[in-house]
C-alpha cells in the first residue's frame, strides 16, 4: 500500500496557534496576579487540564494507519497497532484546540455572557 501523503501546515496557521497558546498561558499566569474577576488561575488552569484531556482522545485516531494497512506486520504485535503514531504533532494540535477553546471559556466567564448564579441558584457563590 502506498504511504501516505504528509500534510503541510502553513506557516502563517502554525504562528497563530503558537500566538493563541502563548496568549491563554499569559492570561492564566496574569491571573495570579489579578485577583478581579470572574476566573481564577486555579479555576483557569482546572478548566485547560481538564478540557486538555478531552481533547487529546478525540484527537489521537486522526491520521492513524495501522500495520495490517501497511502490510508490514511486526511479529508479536497487535495488527492494529499504528505505524507511527505522530504523538507530539497531536499534542501540539491539542495544545493549540484547548488554548482556543479556554481562550473563549475566559471571555465567555470574564465579559459575563454566562451568569453562573442563574444555571445553578444564588447560593453558588
Amino acid at each position: 500500500m502506498a504511504e501516505r501523503p504528509r500534510v503541510q501546515v502553513q506557516p502563517a496557521f502554525r504562528y497563530l496557534g503558537l500566538f493563541l497558546s502563548v496568549l491563554a498561558l499569559v492570561i492564566m499566569f496574569a491571573q495570579l496576579f489579578v485577583t478581579s474577576g470572574e476566573v481564577g488561575f486555579v479555576e483557569g488552569l482546572v478548566v485547560y487540564l481538564i478540557t486538555w484531556w478531552i481533547v487529546i482522545f478525540t484527537v489521537l485516531p486522526l491520521r492513524i494507519q495501522g500495520q495490517y494497512e501497511a502490510g508490514d506486520i511486526v511479529d508479536g504485535s497487535e495488527p492494529g497497532a499504528p505505524v507511527n503514531p505522530r504523538l507530539k504533532e497531536k499534542a501540539l494540535l491539542t495544545t493549540v484546540i484547548t488554548s482556543v477553546l479556554w481562550l473563549v471559556f475566559f471571555a465567555v466567564m470574564e465579559l459575563g455572557l454566562i451568569d453562573l448564579n442563574t444555571l445553578w441558584g444564588p447560593e453558588y457563590r
